[in-house]
């Protein structure tokens, strides 16, 4: 499993809202999401819920905060293991224009930001584009 977290602006710039992310690394499945702070706390709220997943590996980034939350035996920190995160990033900025780097779009709630990933999560990522394409008919 790829954990990581990209960010996004609150209400103005100075206010992140980081979006933390768990995806299947066979699959490519997004299994879950987190937005909150970039803390221990809001990491350990996402960990928790995927404890009904099993997982046996996270691979990661070096940030520290991962290896205070995740069992070192299941914890793999490498830029080496991120490439299919990264890759789901670059499409989740390409169909969101909240997402995008440096945005002059900023979301007033986080709601908003929560119901944008469910939507990029069930037609993007885990389902099909066709689907979505044929709601929209």
């Amino acid at each position: 499993m790829q954990r990581d977290e990209m960010w996004h602006y609150l209400r103005t710039k100075r206010c992140k809202l980081w979006i933390w992310k768990a995806l299947d690394q066979e699959t490519g499945q997004l299994l879950d999401w987190e937005c909150g702070r970039r803390d221990k706390r809001t990491l350990k709220k996402m960990v928790d819920r995927l404890a009904k997943w099993d997982v046996q590996l996270y691979c990661t980034d070096k940030w520290a905060t991962y290896a205070s939350v995740i069992p070192q035996d299941k914890l793999v920190q490498s830029k080496a293991t991120t490439q299919e995160m990264e890759r789901n990033h670059g499409r989740q900025r390409h169909w969101f224009g909240r997402f995008k780097r440096k945005p002059i779009i900023i979301s007033k709630s986080q709601e908003m930001v929560d119901l944008t990933m469910a939507l990029f999560a069930r037609f993007w990522v885990n389902g099909n584009q066709e689907e979505l394409l044929s709601l929209l008919d």
